[in-house]
């Protein structure tokens, strides 16, 4: 289990609707989504191995839960739940290795696969590395996102003023 110092609620590592963009019309409901083939899965991992420095061979081996949730559940986090906000897309619970995707997720759309991929990255890096914090792995997760979609002929415009923002740890304020 990765070291990590401090886990605030609010901050869950997931891809926000940091795209300038409207969203693609999909289903409806998580239960109109169909879960991603295990092959789209290994492919999207060996894309995060040949553009990272990154180990991948754990992940494929054992990859984390994928579950569909809409805006405005409440999804297990860790030991609480977190409430599914109309800016996220999708979250990485690091702590017992679930992906949760927003619905309407489908994979002919390359941008909700970029989501996948988004969250697929923070799997690798929880597994990789220790962190001082889950946001501070959003800097990077979010560049190969971005690279992953220009692969896939998909210009998007991302905050990275928000995403440095995401990316910073709490400090610890308390003197000596």
């Amino acid at each position: 289990m990765p070291r990590i110092a401090s886990i605030p609620a609010a901050l869950v590592c997931g891809v926000a609707a940091l795209v300038c963009a409207a969203p693609e019309a999909g289903a409806d409901a998580a239960d109109d989504c169909m879960p991603p083939p295990p092959g789209l899965v290994q492919d999207l991992y060996d894309w995060i191995g040949a553009n990272s420095d990154y180990e991948v061979a754990a992940a494929k081996a054992d990859p984390p839960e994928i579950i569909f949730c809409i805006e405005g559940e409440e999804v297990p986090y860790g030991a609480k739940t977190t409430m599914i906000s109309p800016r996220e897309m999708g979250i990485f619970d690091f702590e017992e290795r679930r992906i949760y995707l927003v619905a309407p997720w489908r994979v002919e759309v390359p941008r909700d696969v970029g989501v996948l991929l988004h969250e697929l990255v923070h799997d690798v890096q929880f597994l990789n590395r220790d962190w001082p914090c889950p946001g501070a792995t959003e800097i990077e997760a979010y560049k190969l996102y971005e690279d992953w979609l220009a692969e896939q002929g998909v210009e998007i415009e991302l905050n990275w003023l928000m995403i440095y923002m995401w990316s910073r740890c709490p400090r610890d304020i308390h003197p000596d």
